[in-house]
C-alpha cells in the first residue's frame, strides 16, 4: 500500500485530476489506497485530440508543454469547485486542488522532441508548474513520471518539502485576494489603477504588442477620454487564465487595466454601462455571429440588451483571411452597425497579431 497515497487521502484536500500522454501509474497508486473516494472527486484522461480540445475549449498546437499542463490543472480546479458546491455545505468545504499533467513518453511513433513531462497544480491561492526530463525505456519513464507527479502534488499541497536533486523544480505564483475572488467567482472585475470604465480595449494580450498600444492611442484621441485595457481571465474559446498567466500579462501594461471575469460582451456591457469598446473587425464579427449565442434570435435579444445598456464600439480594420476588412466589409445586424464608429484604414492600419507574434517567438526559440 502506498504511503504517499495514504498521506494524500488523510489530508484535508480534495481535487480533480486531468492527465494526458501518461500517468497511469500515478492514478493506479492514488486509487489503490483506502480513502481515495474522499480525496479524488474525478479523474479524466483526454488522450484523443478532440477530447483534449473539448476539455480546454481549444485545440493546442502541441499537447506536451507547460501551458497545456496549467490549463489542465485550472480546468480540474474549476471542475472540483463545481463538484464541491454540489455535494458539500459551505461550512464543510474542503481545500480544493486541480492537478494537470501532460507527458511525451517513449513510443513506436516518431516524436517531435525529447521525452519529458509537464506537471501543474492549481489551488485557490497558487499556481504551480514544473517540467521533468524522462530517460531510459518506457517502463523507467513511467516510474519517473509517477514519482514526479507525486512530488509535484505533495509539494504544492504542503504535504512534503521539495527533495534536493529530484530533477523537478516547481515555479509558482501566489494570488492576492482579489485574483482569488475572480477565479472562484466571488468577484467579476478589479482594476489595477483608477479608471472610469468608459473606454475599454478588451483582449487576451498574449502578448501585448504595438498594435494594441496604437489602437489605445487612437481611441483616446478620437473620444477625448482616458482608456484602459480589459483582460478577462475567462474566454469562450480558451482555457481560464491561471495566476502565472495573469501575473505575466498584467506586467505588460503601463496603462490602466481592468482584470475581469467577463467572457462575453453582454457581461462586459452589464458591468461597464455606457462604455465604448475599442476592437478589431475580427472581434466585431464574432459579436455578430449567431453561433456564439445558439441562435439568431438569442443573438438579437442579447444585442438589444447590450445596446440598451449604452454599449458602443470603436472599430479598427483587421486583416482577416489574407484580406483587410474594414467596418463596411462586415455583415452586421443594423442595430449593431448603428452602434459602431470606424477608425478609417487611412488613419490606422497595422497588420500584426498576437498569434503571429507567438508563433514567431516559438520558431525563434527552437
Amino acid at each position: 500500500m502506498s504511503g504517499r497515497a495514504r498521506q494524500l487521502h488523510g489530508s484535508p484536500w480534495q481535487g480533480v485530476i486531468h492527465l494526458t500522454g501518461g500517468g497511469a501509474g500515478f492514478l493506479a497508486e492514488a486509487l489503490g489506497a483506502p480513502g481515495a473516494s474522499q480525496t479524488l472527486l474525478e479523474a479524466r484522461i483526454p488522450y484523443a485530440k478532440p477530447a483534449l480540445a473539448e476539455l480546454l475549449r481549444t485545440a493546442p498546437r502541441q499537447a506536451c508543454n507547460g501551458e497545456v499542463a496549467r490549463a489542465l490543472a485550472m480546468a480540474a480546479f474549476q471542475r472540483a469547485a463545481a463538484l464541491q458546491r454540489a455535494v458539500a455545505a459551505p461550512q464543510e468545504a474542503p481545500q480544493l486542488f486541480g492537478f494537470g499533467g501532460t507527458a511525451s513518453l517513449a513510443t513506436n511513433r516518431s516524436k517531435r522532441g525529447p521525452c519529458r513531462a509537464h506537471l501543474a497544480v492549481q489551488t485557490r491561492t497558487h499556481t504551480f508548474c514544473g517540467e521533468i526530463s524522462l530517460q531510459g525505456d518506457r517502463a523507467n519513464q513511467e516510474q519517473a513520471l509517477t514519482d514526479a507527479a507525486w512530488e509535484a502534488l505533495q509539494n504544492a499541497l504542503g504535504l512534503t518539502r521539495p527533495a534536493p536533486g529530484s530533477g523537478l523544480a516547481l515555479q509558482s505564483a501566489h494570488a492576492p485576494q482579489d485574483w482569488q475572488d475572480l477565479v472562484t467567482g466571488r468577484q467579476r472585475r478589479i482594476q489595477t489603477a483608477p479608471h472610469d470604465g468608459l473606454l475599454l480595449l478588451p483582449g487576451a494580450f498574449n502578448p501585448l504588442h504595438d498594435g494594441h498600444r496604437r489602437m489605445m492611442a487612437h481611441a483616446e484621441a478620437k473620444l477625448g477620454r482616458a482608456g484602459a485595457f480589459e483582460l478577462s481571465i475567462e474566454n469562450p474559446d480558451k482555457p481560464m487564465l491561471d495566476y502565472l498567466a495573469i501575473r505575466d500579462r498584467l506586467a505588460q501594461f503601463r496603462h490602466p487595466a481592468w482584470l475581469t471575469r467577463l467572457p462575453r460582451f453582454l457581461e462586459k456591457a452589464r458591468h461597464f454601462p455606457e462604455a465604448t469598446f475599442a476592437l478589431g473587425t475580427d472581434t466585431l464579427m464574432r459579436i455578430a455571429d449567431p453561433s456564439y449565442y445558439g441562435s439568431a434570435q438569442e443573438r438579437d435579444r442579447q444585442l438589444a440588451e447590450m445596446l440598451g445598456l449604452g454599449a458602443r464600439f470603436l472599430v479598427f480594420g483587421r486583416r482577416i483571411g489574407g484580406a483587410f476588412q474594414g467596418l463596411d466589409d462586415c455583415a452586421l445586424p443594423r442595430p449593431l452597425r448603428d452602434a459602431c464608429i470606424e477608425i478609417p484604414q487611412a488613419q490606422f492600419r497595422l497588420d500584426v497579431s498576437s498569434t503571429e507574434l507567438r508563433e514567431a517567438n516559438a520558431k525563434a526559440s527552437r
